[in-house]
């Protein structure tokens, strides 16, 4: 074979198998990246914060963050593939920049808030993301366009909670969502109380089931599958009702869990939660929970029984479950089969409720209020927008009366940039619950990051129950339009394998030359 057929057969076997190379030094280096970062509270939700990665192979566990990119601060945890850190003495309502990593490979710069004391707290309330990887992956990247404070998730968030794979599928999938959100979990029957789920997740005290305050709310997170595992409720009923006798003082008590007390569902009319009916609702009701948040049937549904309002909120990926009159009960007020996220924005004196479908339709909406006043909400969801410059977003802007009183007065409103006033428009009197919508069409003629306020009743003529929920905060992030030129990878590739040849094809022809000679 000649010289330049033997260059010609070696740089095509070095192009072949180049990417193979590439991707194997890919993965050594990965072993040691973070992935699956979240956040959590295992502490105060107003001073802490907890930091959960995990890496392929054993490595140290640090977190830097501070009030910018540069940091400044550092804490460090118990080297390991789970990593779990701790931030505390942090400022409440405060945005921190952090990174997680060994000391030589980081993370990205991310960012968290900490909560707020006994103000506010808007939060989503979800569960049963299982097994459709398609719908649940689009579930998480609709609810990542919506803002919120943290997540409470209400169990069975994969199929089989003994398998590594179902979890790492279940990070990558719901990874828009993660980065920004603190996660509050509670066991579903199908995470088998299995170590997995406590070696993914840093939550309070013993974890299987636990508390902790937010703003104006108590919430009490609930094991409801352990007689699955041959376990009785008798330990959890005697914290339940120190935890709630300690708490009793807050505006709002919430309960999450995965099994229902109430649905209208096969399971119900079976007598499958009978259990919970008799040992924990007579607990409920003795602490006037203000409402109970679960999963398990895959539908949403709004109960209520005995002053309590009970939410089902079973499907961000889990297969739909068919609603059936058959086995409608006497405490439903509502039920549609479909994928959804319930929204909760609560104030001391008001907790507004609603449920939408994943295209932003709303399915349902209440309002508890403590104040016999009127109150104008401002609401656009999703308030997040990213896409090219030149490209106009519709923003739905709804203006709806959640007060006990009608509004007699025209109101005024306004749409803001950092630059001055947009648009100015008028609100009309609205009886309660009546609402007022209207569309504003956004659009930028330059790359960039872009914020917009819509603020409503500008003169503050009204005296609301809630003065800060007339007012929301938008973005847009504009792109450049994408250009046809090769991508990094491909370039990286094409580097490699000419650095390659220019240290192999000489020793060659130097090779073939001594043999001529």
């Amino acid at each position: 074979m000649s010289t330049k057929r033997k260059l010609l057969v070696f740089s095509l076997i070095l192009i072949f198998i180049m990417p193979v190379l590439v991707q194997f030094f890919q993965v050594s280096a990965e072993e040691i990246i973070p992935r699956h970062i979240h956040l959590s509270w295992q502490n105060d939700t107003s001073t802490t914060m907890t930091i959960s990665w995990k890496t392929s192979e054993i490595t140290s566990s640090i977190v830097q963050y501070g009030l910018g990119s540069t940091y400044g601060l550092e804490e460090t945890g118990l080297s390991g593939i789970y990593h779990t850190v701790e931030l505390i003495g942090l400022t409440p309502n405060t945005v921190y920049h952090y990174r997680v990593g060994n000391g030589e490979y980081w993370s990205p710069d991310w960012s968290f808030k900490t909560g707020n004391i006994g103000d506010h707290a808007t939060f989503f309330g979800i569960g049963d993301s299982r097994t459709n990887r398609e719908d649940r992956t689009f579930s998480a990247l609709q609810m990542s366009k919506v803002s919120a404070d943290f997540v409470v998730f209400l169990g069975d968030f994969v199929e089989s909670g003994y398998k590594v794979s179902e979890w790492n599928d279940w990070f990558k999938d719901f990874e828009p969502f993660l980065i920004e959100f603190p996660f509050m979990g509670v066991l579903g029957n199908h995470e088998k109380n299995d170590t997995l789920y406590y070696d993914n997740f840093a939550l309070p005290g013993k974890e299987e089931y636990y508390s902790f305050n937010y703003g104006p709310i108590h919430f009490v997170a609930l094991h409801t599958c352990v007689p699955s595992y041959g376990g009785t409720f008798d330990e959890q009923i005697n914290w339940l009702h120190t935890d709630l006798q300690a708490h009793n003082d807050y505006a709002w008590k919430i309960v999450v869990m995965h099994r229902p007390a109430y649905a209208s569902s096969p399971r119900h009319s079976a007598g499958d939660y009978d259990d919970i009916k008799t040992l924990l609702v007579p607990i409920f009701e003795q602490y006037n929970i203000t409402m109970v948040i679960s999963a398990h049937d895959h539908f949403y549904e709004r109960l209520i029984n005995n002053n309590i309002t009970y939410i089902i909120a079973g499907s961000v990926g889990a297969p739909l479950y068919e609603i059936n009159p058959v086995y409608a009960i006497s405490q439903s007020v509502i039920a549609e089969s479909t994928y959804h996220f319930t929204l909760l924005d609560v104030y001391p004196n008001q907790l507004d409720f609603r449920a939408f479908r994943m295209d932003y339709s709303l399915i349902d909406e209440f309002t508890f209020n403590k104040e016999d006043k009127p109150d104008l909400r401002v609401e656009v969801v999703p308030n997040k927008y990213s896409g090219y410059y030149n490209e106009t977003k519709e923003i739905k802007i709804r203006v709806t009366n959640i007060g006990e009183q009608t509004i007699s007065e025209i109101t005024e409103a306004s749409i803001e940039n950092d630059l001055g006033v947009l648009q100015t428009f008028n609100v009309p009197a609205l009886d309660v619950r009546e609402s007022y919508e209207f569309q504003y069409n956004w659009i930028v003629s330059e790359p960039g990051i872009y914020n917009m306020t819509i603020k409503i009743d500008n003169s503050n003529i009204i005296d609301e129950i809630v003065e800060g929920n007339n007012e929301i905060f938008l973005s847009f992030i504009a792109l450049e339009i994408p250009s046809t030129q090769e991508t990094g990878y491909t370039s990286n590739l094409l580097m490699i394998v000419s650095f390659v040849l220019m240290l192999i094809v000489p020793a060659l022809i130097r090779k073939k030359k001594k043999e001529e000679s």
